[in-house]
């Protein structure tokens, strides 16, 4: 693992929250300033997460063209804060961890497998999850809209190679809030052969915390109605 600290950062991308020494973990996710989605504990009762998009049209980073090769190819060069500085120079200022290439997780005992939580603007999901590294956010249209893409990617991946998508997520012993930062295709291709993914991760060491104004701010009266969103909103203005 390395640590990078950002300085002068255009602030682009901001991931904002805390992780509870219990395990609480409540993310939002800043895209151009703006709330784009929020990766939160649901405080409904037994382990679940909440999951929504705001109404906000986000505007994602482009990947610079050298770490884009180096991303669909997996050759992925150490040290990682020189390789991924076209996109840490695009966060927020502040202190990061940086890892991988890895696996999205290790084998275990229960053999369960991955996925990609996708939801639509003013339609929160709950689920229940109760392994942190089982499912990912994703930051752009789900499922990716260029079949042919994909199609290089799975061609690429049954062959033995493995394109590397970044997450973002905030630091901790918790690794919730799964957001792709990059790598949409390259994910979509990994669920349709079946195989875990390899990714890098950005962690956000310093995060600010969010408040109940924060997520009231940022999604519809509509949105804010689901029952997980009032627990949530109970537990951050205590």
């Amino acid at each position: 693992m390395e640590e990078v600290t950002v300085t002068g950062g255009a602030g682009v991308v901001e991931v904002r929250g805390s992780v509870t020494e219990h395990g609480y973990v409540e993310s939002l996710l800043y895209l151009g300033g703006a709330v784009a989605l929020l990766d939160s504990s649901a405080y409904e009762g037994s382990i679940g997460r909440l999951i929504a998009r705001a109404p906000f049209s986000a505007t994602r980073p482009e990947v610079a063209d050298r770490l884009r090769i180096a991303l669909a190819t997996g050759q992925i060069r150490r040290p990682l804060t020189e390789t991924l500085r076209p996109l840490t120079a695009l966060l927020a200022d502040g202190r990061y961890e940086l890892s991988g290439p890895e696996p999205l997780f290790t084998a275990s005992a229960d053999q369960r497998g991955w996925y990609v939580m996708g939801v639509e603007a003013d339609e929160p999901k709950w689920i229940h999850e109760e392994q942190d590294d089982r499912y990912l956010v994703p930051t752009d249209v789900w499922p990716p809209e260029d079949e042919s893409r994909v199609g290089y990617y799975r061609t690429a991946i049954s062959a033995g190679y493995r394109p590397t998508a970044v997450l973002l997520h905030l630091a901790g012993k918790q690794r919730y809030s799964g957001y792709i930062l990059d790598g949409h295709h390259k994910v979509a291709a990994y669920l349709a052969e079946g195989v875990v993914p390899q990714v890098v991760r950005i962690s956000r060491v310093d995060a600010p915390a969010i408040t109940a104004a924060d997520v009231r701010g940022a999604f519809s009266a509509k949105a804010l109605a689901h029952r997980d969103f009032g627990s949530l909103l109970r537990v951050l203005e205590r």
